[in-house]
């Protein structure tokens, strides 16, 4: 996760930082005559622990920032989808979740300050904020999920960073949650040092992946995908949005010397172009960016690359490399933190920042296939550690533990 969640697309950032310093927000939108302007979706799901089921009355209501879920999405939207889904499969009765949305277009930054702070005041035992920060005075418990602070410890990588109102609510947010919720220890540990958070108040709850959309396609699949997308074989793979962090100039460095020594490899580059990368200001035409696809042929691409690419600079997990591991694909990836603590042994490294390190370990791949047989048993098998079951049963106790405090 990364710049696409902090960059609040059409925001004046000047505005953000008035707003997120004390000035009232802008009106709401649609909210008239009693009206909320916003939509709300219920679940009902259960704690799987075998706790005799509770009377409606008697659930925990627990209101969900949703609007992650609603164009562009991004990587929360990710997140949060699987935690539903997880949450659905749970079962029912025990909690009383209401999933909020504006029902119309709306700016980030108001929807929290504004929307969100109202409606925190309607009832909820609890609120879970999906993205990074509340409003400034929520008016119950809540607990956020800071993805990553990226924007904290490097404001280069971010256009404009001094102005970004995520650098004031981040931390605030997180010193007065009732608990973080961070996708590993890493990540973890960043956010207690650059929040100013107590490390017992961060609770570790990894990401989770749907096994009935991420899993190795058949050569009939991968075959219509690749053709049906214009793109020819062998290629290497990135997938994520473009930006300077994510490491793409490495890619492109390693794929031009592997190009250098007869190979034929392509560079298929997946993911919307989120700021201005150098190396792809005129890119070869062995370079081959699709923008965004669907994510029904995503299996199929990962499964078909000769490798998959993760060189990314920072990330607080990096979903596509686990989907590319439940999808059958070898992924070689930058020896960064978060890789190595949920990735290691599934996954060829390499040292972070280095292209020609980067092109030796795609010689390993695309040249040993033992070596690759072997890294494909060891994705299969941590890839299935990963579920949103199992995220959203971690999220439930979590929420239980904040309303009986």
């Amino acid at each position: 996760m990364g710049n696409e969640q902090h960059h609040l697309a059409g925001e004046d950032p000047k505005q953000g930082v008035r707003e997120a310093a004390g000035d009232p927000p802008e009106p709401p939108q649609g909210i008239e005559k009693g009206g909320t302007g916003i939509e709300t979706d219920k679940h009902r799901c259960d704690d799987a622990t075998g706790t005799p089921r509770r009377d409606v009355d008697a659930a925990v209501r627990v209101g969900i920032d949703g609007k992650c879920l609603q164009p562009p999405r991004a990587g929360v939207a990710r997140y949060l989808e699987g935690l539903l889904q997880g949450l659905s499969e749970l079962g029912a009765s025990g909690l009383d979740i209401e999933v909020l949305q504006p029902e119309r277009p709306r700016r980030t930054l108001p929807w929290v300050l504004w929307d969100l702070q109202r409606a925190t005041g309607r009832g909820f035992e609890l609120f879970h904020f999906a993205f990074y920060y509340p409003p400034l005075r929520p008016r119950c418990p809540y607990t956020v999920a800071i993805h990553d602070v990226l924007v904290l410890e490097h404001p280069e990588w971010f256009p404009r960073a001094w102005a970004n109102p995520i650098r004031r609510l981040l931390p605030r947010g997180a010193r007065r949650a009732a608990a973080v919720i961070a996708s590993g220890n890493a990540a973890a540990e960043t956010i207690a040092a650059r929040c100013g958070v107590a490390r017992e108040r961060i609770r570790v709850i990894p990401y989770g992946l749907d096994p009935a959309r991420f899993a190795p396609p058949d050569t009939a699949r991968v075959a219509e995908s690749v053709a049906r997308l214009g793109l020819r074989q062998p290629f290497l793979l990135q997938v994520g949005s473009l930006e300077p962090r994510r490491g793409i100039d490495l890619a492109v460095a390693a794929t031009a010397a592997l190009r250098s020594e007869g190979r034929q490899v392509d560079l298929v580059v997946v993911g919307e172009q989120r700021a201005r990368v150098v190396a792809l200001a005129a890119p070869p035409p062995w370079v081959r960016l699709i923008g965004r696809v669907d994510d029904a042929d995503l299996p199929a691409l990962y499964a078909g690359a000769a490798a998959v690419l993760a060189p990314s600079r920072g990330e607080g997990f990096d979903l596509p490399v686990l989907e590319a591991l439940g999808s059958g694909a070898v992924v070689v990836a930058s020896d960064i933190d978060v890789h190595l603590e949920h990735f290691a042994g599934a996954v060829e490294t390499f040292r972070s920042g280095d292209a020609r390190a980067l092109a030796t370990a795609c010689r390993l791949v695309l040249d040993d296939a033992e070596r690759v047989s072997a890294l494909r048993a060891a994705g299969s098998c941590l890839a299935a550690r990963f579920t949103w079951r199992e995220c959203a049963q971690r999220h439930v106790e979590l929420w239980r533990e904040v309303a009986q405090r």
